[in-house]
């Protein structure tokens, strides 16, 4: 199926559900916009690096978010800046939940020459946008999420050993489980995120081609009383990626 019909359908289907929700629960629609000022971005143990005087570092992000609710789906963009302004980086993404089973189709954009790249070129073998589903199931009696995410089509490619070695997808996996629990007025999501094989996670499409635990750590909130009619939440995540040797403190405030 080429590009162009697959978003046709993809589009019609999605104004499919949005009516048929609306014909079902009334006053269902809301948006959701915000913001979080993260200290770094690191993404399902993978850090975003940004380049300051000619040195490759982390930085701190600012991370929006725009999502228009129907009922069980939701559709919306999100997106992080750094604040030299050379990582960039815009997600759509259409997700449907339905007792407690939730599943999303992600368009991931963060090519590094997005400056100067048409951001709808949309052929397998040159965009630099990544097409993932995931399903996520959340237990009713116990706080535990299992998630599964593959990247299905675009820019995760498989590394060439040599010119003549045809183009093909990596499909990079990501697995995570989590638990949520409550100490007093903090909350906590534990997280332990793997990868069955090598690709975009983990080491990065290098030699390590088998299982690897890639993101490993705790987020901690607390809600912030500003005034009557205005509240944050500030977070806290200790991050390790076991598999890259790495470990990571993000700080998080939302707006």
């Amino acid at each position: 199926m080429k590009p162009k019909t697959l978003t046709t359908l993809l589009a019609m289907l999605m104004f499919m559900e949005v009516f048929h929700v609306k014909a079902q629960e009334k006053n269902a629609f809301s948006v959701k916009a915000s913001a979080e000022l993260v200290s770094c971005y690191v993404w399902r143990g993978a850090p975003a690096y940004s380049s300051i005087n000619g040195q490759t570092t982390l930085s701190p992000n600012i991370q929006p978010t725009l999502g228009f609710v129907f009922g069980g789906l939701e559709i919306g963009a999100w997106g992080s800046t750094d604040f030299t302004g050379t990582y960039q980086e815009m997600n759509l993404y259409a997700s449907y939940s339905t007792n407690g089973i939730t599943a999303t189709i992600t368009d991931y954009y963060w090519d590094a020459d997005w400056a100067t790249t048409p951001y709808f070129l949309y052929k397998n073998e040159t965009t630099g946008h990544i097409i993932e589903g995931s399903l996520a199931y959340g237990f009713k009696k116990i706080p535990l999420k299992i998630t599964m995410a593959t990247m299905l089509y675009g820019a995760d490619k498989k590394p060439l050993e040599n010119e003549n070695d045809k183009i093909t997808n990596n499909f990079s996996t990501y697995f995570e489980l989590g638990y949520s629990f409550k100490v007093n007025a903090y909350n906590f999501d534990t997280f332990m995120g793997i990868t069955p094989a090598d690709g975009f996670y983990g080491d990065g499409y290098g030699n390590v081609t088998g299982f690897g635990v890639v993101n490993l750590g705790v987020t901690g909130y607390k809600k912030i009383q500003i005034s009557e009619k205005f509240e944050t939440t500030l977070r806290s995540s200790l991050i390790f990626n076991p598999q890259q040797e790495k470990a990571y403190l993000v700080l998080g405030i939302a707006f």
